[in-house]
């Protein structure tokens, strides 16, 4: 690379000072074929003038080289670094200062290793995690199993392991379904077919659904549904609400209240859902869309941690926003926002 850097500015230099010759060489021809046509005084004045062009064609020839050593100087830069992405290495950035015409093109250089770096830890997480997912359940999976093939437990033990082994595998289908789901969304740009339909209906529905559920712990659900009809992905949004209940009802005390409200707000529907369960640190509502987040709360309670995640890339996908508000030991709040 810097033989090629010398080969380039010697180039350069070659063709500045070819250049000058030239311009100097064709005003002494110019001189001399005057010479004879003018008179003295006329001379004298072309004479000062056609000397004056090379000394300023110098100084012109002194900044090109300049201007374009410079200039190779920082597309050569550009392109070791480019060289180093392509490597795989993208901590690589570009300096701003002196970056001169090239300073936009360092500056989105920057923008992307940095987007790149992100998208590469993001992704090292997500098979960190993905892995460690699946190892709980299938440890657990294989330690029951030769327990059970060693023989000598009672029918109440083996009733016991065997059930253990069918929830951790229903575990690891439901993870497996929901990095399936979640691997299509985030490949998806927008959402697919597009139907209107009566949102308001399709919550209930999905409060009927879950019936058996929120019975089982005794929680009252309280819903405020206005008569809302939206256009969207039918199948994608029901998955919200029926994970967003889902959670309301895992994380809420026996005997505890969930409030679901809909209304519609300027062009776009505003879905409410509180629980008034164990809550959430501001930290950890930092946190709980990312993939297999679970908060410390969560420890015994069904679940991969990949809910969320879901939710909100439907939300996004539908061009809508969802947030969380809660406060620790008095419930969550979650609000969905989608165009109408």
């Amino acid at each position: 690379m810097k033989r090629k850097k010398l080969s380039t500015a010697a180039k350069i230099v070659g063709f500045s000072v070819l250049l000058f010759i030239i311009l100097l060489t064709v005003s002494e021809i110019i001189i001399a074929v005057l010479n004879n046509a003018l008179a003295d005084t006329e001379l004298a004045a072309y004479s000062y003038t056609l000397i004056v062009i090379p000394v300023i064609a110098l100084g012109v020839v002194v900044l090109f080289i300049v201007l374009m050593i410079n200039f190779n100087r920082r597309a050569n830069l550009l392109v070791e670094s480019l060289n180093s992405v392509a490597g795989g290495d993208y901590s690589v950035r570009l300096p701003d200062r002196g970056a001169g015409n090239f300073g936009t093109v360092y500056g989105n250089f920057n923008k992307m290793t940095k987007e790149l770096g992100a998208a590469k830890s993001s992704r090292e997480e997500f098979v960190h995690s993905l892995s460690h997912e699946f190892k709980t359940p299938l440890c657990s999976i294989e330690g029951f199993a030769t327990l059970l093939s060693e023989g000598g437990l009672s029918e109440e033990e083996s009733k016991k392991y065997l059930k253990i082994i069918a929830e951790e595998a229903e575990r690891l289908r439901k993870l497996a379904d929901g990095v399936l789901t979640l691997s299509k969304l985030e490949q998806m740009e927008f959402m697919g077919e597009s139907v209107s339909f009566r949102l308001d209906e399709q919550i209930r529905d999905c409060v009927i659904l879950s019936e058996r559920d929120w019975a089982k712990k005794n929680i009252e659900i309280e819903l405020n549904l206005s008569p809302v009809t939206i256009s969207g992905d039918r199948d994608l949004l029901r998955g919200v609400w029926t994970n967003l209940l889902s959670n309301a009802i895992k994380f809420s005390a026996e005997g505890g209240k969930i409030e679901i409200g809909l209304k519609e707000n300027n062009g776009f529907a505003k879905i409410t859902l509180k629980d008034f369960g164990v809550g959430l640190s501001e930290e950890e509502c930092g946190k709980i869309f990312d993939k297999y987040y679970r908060t410390p709360s969560a420890k015994g309670v069904a679940g991969n941690g990949l809910g969320l995640t879901i939710c909100k890339r439907i939300c996004t996908l539908a061009n809508g926003s969802i947030t969380c508000k809660s406060k620790k030991g008095e419930g969550c709040e979650f609000t969905v926002t989608l165009p109408l």
